[in-house]
């Protein structure tokens, strides 16, 4: 039987089992308990449905397609 929130939120699930299996089941699900039960440790949004605890305020929120990322150039030394 599949979980509703599963169902809902297939991005989210998808990158969460991806997690887990990067660093492991347990860890990953411990950081979503604390982020249910208000820890600023797990927070997904998708189709509408948010669960988690907010890390920022969504007005102070940066998304990725505002982000600009530079490569930083190192300093050749003479």
């Amino acid at each position: 039987m599949a979980k509703p929130l599963r169902e809902s939120m297939p991005q989210c699930a998808a990158f969460i089992d991806e997690l887990r299996e990067a660093f492991g089941e347990e860890e990953i699900n411990a950081q979503i308990r604390m982020g249910m039960l208000g820890a600023r440790t797990f927070h997904a949004a998708e189709n509408g449905i948010e669960i988690g605890t907010r890390f920022v305020d969504p007005v102070e929120q940066v998304t990725a397609d505002k982000m600009v990322i530079r490569i930083q150039e190192k300093e050749i030394k003479q």
